[in-house]
Order: C-alpha cells, then sequence, then structure tokens
C-alpha cells in the first residue's frame, strides 16, 4: 500500500474512532476494533481495548471548551498508529476498511434523537429538569 492510500485510510479510521468514542456505538466499535487490533490474540486485544479506553477517558477529561482540541490530537495519535501498522502490514487494510464501514453501519442505526418521558406523582411539590420539557398532560400539549 502505497504512503497516500495508507495515509488517507489511517485518517478516516481514526476520524471514525474519535466519532464513535463520543456516541452510544462505542461498546461495539470498541470490541471490533480491539479484536482488529489485537489480531484476535487474547492479551492483545485487551491491550488494545486499555489503549481505546484510555485515549477516550482522555476525550472526555478534555475541558468542554477544549473537546476539539482533545479529539483532533487523538485523531492524530490514532492516524500515526494505523498509518504505522498500513506501512507495516498492507493487509491490515481490510479490517480496517471493514471497521470504518462498521463504524459508519453502527452510527446510522442510532437516531438522531431520544425521547424521554417522564411521568411524577407526589403529595407535594415534585422537580424535574431537561430540555425542550412539556409541562402539563401529553394529550394537552400544545
Amino acid at each position: 500500500m502505497d504512503d497516500l492510500s495508507a495515509a488517507g485510510l489511517a485518517a478516516a479510521a481514526s476520524a471514525a474512532l474519535i466519532q464513535a468514542m463520543a456516541s452510544d456505538v462505542w461498546l461495539n466499535v470498541k470490541d471490533h476494533a480491539a479484536r482488529i487490533f489485537g489480531r484476535d490474540e487474547s492479551e492483545s486485544v485487551a491491550r488494545a481495548e486499555r489503549v481505546l479506553e484510555d485515549s477516550r477517558d482522555r476525550l472526555y477529561a478534555a475541558a468542554p471548551d477544549r473537546m476539539d482540541e482533545a479529539s483532533a490530537l487523538e485523531a492524530a495519535r490514532w492516524e500515526g498508529r494505523l498509518q504505522a501498522r498500513l506501512e507495516d502490514d498492507p493487509s491490515f487494510a481490510i479490517a480496517v476498511r471493514e471497521l470504518v464501514a462498521a463504524v459508519r453501519a453502527a452510527g446510522e442505526d442510532v437516531g438522531q434523537s431520544t425521547t424521554v418521558q417522564q411521568n411524577v406523582t407526589a403529595g407535594r411539590d415534585a422537580y424535574t429538569a431537561g430540555r425542550d420539557l412539556t409541562v402539563g398532560r401529553p394529550d394537552r400539549a400544545p
């Protein structure tokens, strides 16, 4: 695999990983990625899972106003790792392409919004907080 192809695939895969780290599909993606990175060897898979979780922890440890910087840094780290591995083992490209496709497919399965309905009955005051609330009976909502 030439350098440009490896770089492009590594960039796509690292972006997909970072995107998955911040979504509901992370557990499935992490397992899939760890098996690929660990070559299905139990010790290597466990090590890959730790590296992936450490990367996600660094993302979530970033201050909200620095999240873009943290994402870019983690993406660059993964891009470098993946590109080096792709250059060493061109057959690794097949697994990386499958991972990118799996992340994209998993992301499409997740809905864009979530609806939570809470029904509260209390003898006195009841408080709940959230965003875009409808207060009152749902059948009377505007």
